[in-house]
């Protein structure tokens, strides 16, 4: 890979990926819909690598006219298809625009041919294998409720069309998945950045008991993951990107709150967690490792004190 294109530049995972590529001198086509005065300077800076283009997710069939305009080439290019968006929030539930975002996926894989890409890197969710298992439940007997089932069942509705489409276009298509992903400049309230601001704030911590598996992954070796998909991925594979080390969310939070202790009492328990449960074999990387050679290198630890020197200092590390 010697330059990709990447929609969604601006996003939290996207902007990681975009600084990566450009720390390994590939050249960068970034795609997002704010001008170039209002993206975030901390996420995406200027370039000699780095061209910005803003276009919106509904034109992205005009992006052929847009590269040709601004004279950039692309020679051994991957394409990244981070985009996504709801009405208000990346996964609300408002189901006109969420079911958007199936028709762009198609839309600039078709464009991604067009541009000469052989290759495209479409991003899932985490949230895809929790709503698998909940769509199989029944309803008249389980009271498991998953707040993010109609974002996530757009994605796997993406997911689908673009199996579809890259066999009919000749594009190696290759769908990466992504445990929860923790760094700095995360402009989203997941749950363990919300603990740890409650620890530095010494708030009430109050939790479920704890016990469904989890895993987090350093935004810097999601972004990695990313890379070596584009580089290495074999066509039409799906691949799960964490720690490899998946493990009960209570452990999460009592290592966090051992780094940064706090006056509150960590109390597990005390509200109901009501949602599908997954499992350590649903996090498994190993065929991420086996075909790329990917190895986290960030541990949980360094990723959290990483986290905090952003939340206190401001300190990207």
């Amino acid at each position: 890979m010697k330059s990709a294109i990447i929609t969604g530049a601006t996003g939290f995972i996207g902007s990681t990926l975009v600084k990566l590529l450009i720390d390994n001198n590939i050249k960068v086509l970034a795609l997002g819909r704010k001008p170039w005065t209002e993206v975030d300077q901390k996420r995406l800076q200027p370039n000699n690598l780095l061209t910005y283009c803003r276009i919106d997710m509904n034109e992205i069939e005009m992006l052929p006219e847009r590269v040709a305009e601004s004279g950039w080439i692309g020679e051994d290019c991957v394409f990244y298809n981070f985009a996504w968006g709801g009405k208000s929030k990346l996964s609300d539930l408002e189901i006109e625009h969420q079911i958007n975002n199936i028709a762009w996926a198609g839309n600039a894989l078709k464009v991604a041919k067009k541009i000469g890409c052989s290759r495209f890197v479409h991003v899932g969710t985490m949230e895809e294998a929790f709503t698998s298992k909940y769509l199989q439940l029944d309803y008249h007997k389980n009271t498991e409720y998953n707040r993010h089932v109609v974002y996530s069942v757009a994605k796997m509705g993406s997911r689908k069309l673009l199996k579809i489409l890259a066999k009919e276009e000749g594009v190696d298509l290759m769908i990466g998945t992504n445990s929860h992903v923790m760094g700095p400049n995360d402009d989203k309230d997941s749950f363990l950045q919300v603990t740890l601001q409650k620890l530095i704030d010494g708030d009430e911590l109050i939790f479920s008991t704890g016990e469904q598996i989890f895993d987090v992954i350093s935004a810097y070796d999601c972004a990695s993951a990313y890379k070596l998909i584009g580089e290495r991925g074999k066509p039409h594979q799906e691949y799960w990107i964490g720690s490899g080390e998946a493990r009960p969310l209570k452990e999460y939070v009592k290592i966090m709150a051992k780094l940064y202790p706090s006056s509150q009492e960590l109390q597990f328990g005390k509200f109901q967690y009501n949602d599908i449960s997954l499992t350590l074999e649903d996090f498994s990387i190993e065929k991420l490792t086996e075909d790329t050679g990917f190895v986290p290198s960030m541990s949980y630890e360094e990723t959290v004190h990483q986290l905090h020197n952003w939340l206190t200092k401001g300190i990207y590390s």
